[in-house]
């Protein structure tokens, strides 16, 4: 399986989609930051000075996955390289747990890109403003990394199910983009339960009104959906608000794309 990931990424090192996302990384990380800086120095609070640049790649990650992983894994099928790796002896298993390894590897350089762009600043931002608990930020960046496995585990299970490669990019951007509307109205919903606040209705007669709802407790099905939808995840992270909850979803997220690829990638007619 080694020679199989060093092929991956001897490949991905060649491919000019993977270099131009992993070169935009650095003014994206950068300019983050100063936003971030310029956000706290107009009253935003510390979470969002720290949470800001560190973890807003969780964020941005299922669309980027989405199209380099489209463009770069789409091509197995369509040039041979899959069957040929099979004929050659690579196992089913084996073929898969490659490419999942080497999409990983790929993911998490893009975030250590899109983190080492901001790092000269580091030591100015310590000394310059306050800074949140270690172990809150150490939870956040655990959580953050979890998350894009998730979903470059997603990713990969599509990819090595979809063999027409146009289909592949719809599909995996689809999938992101609702994942990510989802993740919209679960957060919204969420909040304002569980924040209360004045919220506006529609009468019988059309007419709006504007009541004032009393804080709740958000049920089960909501709380879970809060803890487990990536893009709820991104966010939260982004402001320092982590649990080893979502944490354990982002790993069953994980282990179960995993499982169900592998199993239908054994099944699967490969032509």
């Amino acid at each position: 399986m080694g020679s199989l990931i060093r092929s991956h990424l001897a490949r991905l090192w060649k491919s000019p989609v993977f270099l131009l996302v992993l070169f935009v990384m650095l003014p994206y990380g950068l300019g983050l930051a100063n936003s971030a800086i310029g956000d706290f120095q107009s009253g935003a609070v510390t979470a969002g000075l720290w949470g800001q640049p560190l973890f807003d790649f969780g964020l941005l990650a299922g669309i980027l996955l989405a199209v380099v992983f489209s463009l770069f894994f789409g091509v197995e099928y369509a040039d041979g390289t899959l069957r040929n790796k099979l004929i050659a002896g690579h196992s089913r298993a084996s073929v898969y747990l490659a490419a999942l390894a080497a999409g990983l590897l790929a993911a998490l350089a893009l975030y250590a890109v899109y983190l080492l762009a901001w790092a000269p600043r580091l030591g100015w931002m310590v000394r310059n403003y306050p800074t949140p608990e270690p172990g809150r930020l150490a939870l956040c960046l655990a959580g953050t990394a979890l998350l894009i496995v998730s979903r470059c585990s997603l990713c990969v299970t599509l990819c090595m199910l979809v063999q027409r490669r146009a289909v592949l990019a719809v599909v995996l951007i689809l999938v992101m983009v609702v994942l990510f509307l989802a993740a919209m109205q679960v957060q919204d919903a969420y909040e304002t339960t569980a924040a209360g606040g004045m919220q506006m209705t529609v009468d019988g007669a059309g007419q709006r009104q504007w009541v004032f709802h009393e804080p709740e407790r958000p049920g089960a099905a909501l709380a879970v959906l809060y803890d487990a939808l990536p893009g709820c995840q991104a966010y939260r992270y982004m402001e320092l608000d982590a649990s080893p909850a979502m944490l354990g979803w982002s790993a069953a997220l994980t282990a179960l794309t995993t499982a169900a690829g592998l199993i239908l990638f054994r099944r699967k007619d490969i032509r």
